[in-house]
């Protein structure tokens, strides 16, 4: 915020205006776990026009193992490869104090570039680091990795649920069926009527978009991609 402020006083007064809770990992109550898209039509398009539904049902049915905890939405082994990464650092840190009773210590980190070092206080009961960055994934970060294994416990038992395979495996349980003609839809009790001044005309060529393009646009691009390619 002090670097937005040092560029755009505006833009930081503005910003100030709006809940934190709408607009900051730091303050989503955990909730997003690093995703910044906020706008779930576009996730869900994100799925719809890339891999199928079916697809990714079958994918989840072909994975053998309960144990093969790590999966996301969007990417197979993001989340592994996320935590695999952690569990690297942490073998460069340095579990100081500590208390067993209240599975709380004091890890340092040693640098690995010459920059000195730090030291995060990691709770693990209450799941928290002073990082911040367990709170932002919902994966441990390579502090409470270490703290972890000075405990004697698996770091693994700390990832939410909702990582799991066997929550990607329910999440594309359902079945999805077919839609009939017209002709065999129940009738309804309302009309819909047609309300020709309420439809705006545009120009020739497409609109230009003003929103910011976010994380979820470069896999939405490629599909589109493919899908024209698979039409041609």
């Amino acid at each position: 915020m002090e670097e937005i402020k040092s560029l755009n006083p505006e833009a930081y007064d503005w910003l100030g205006n709006i809940d934190k809770t709408q607009w900051t990992l730091a303050h989503d109550g955990g909730w997003r776990t690093g995703i910044l898209t906020t706008n779930m039509s576009e996730a869900v398009n994100g799925v719809l026009k890339g891999q199928t539904l079916t697809d990714r049902a079958t994918r989840g049915n072909n994975i053998k193992s309960v144990s093969t905890i790590f999966l996301a939405a969007y990417s197979t082994c993001k989340s592994h490869d996320y935590f695999e990464a952690r569990q690297a650092e942490a073998i460069h840190h340095i579990v100081q104090k500590f208390d067993y009773n209240q599975q709380s210590a004091s890890v340092i980190t040693l640098s690995t570039t010459g920059q000195g070092s730090r030291t995060y206080v990691v709770k693990l009961r209450q799941q928290m680091c002073s990082c911040g960055k367990w709170a932002t994934h919902g994966i441990p970060c390579s502090h409470a990795i270490q703290a972890s294994r000075h405990f004697g416990m698996n770091a693994s038992n700390f990832i939410p649920e909702y990582f799991s395979t066997r929550a990607y495996k329910k999440t594309y349980l359902g079945r999805f069926e077919p839609v009939y003609g017209e002709e065999y839809w129940d009738p309804v009790h309302f009309e819909l009527v047609h309300n020709p001044t309420k439809r705006t005309r545009r120009g020739p060529g497409r609109d230009v978009t003003t929103r910011i393009r976010n994380e979820m646009d470069q896999p939405q691009r490629r599909a589109r991609q493919q899908y024209q390619a698979h039409q041609t």
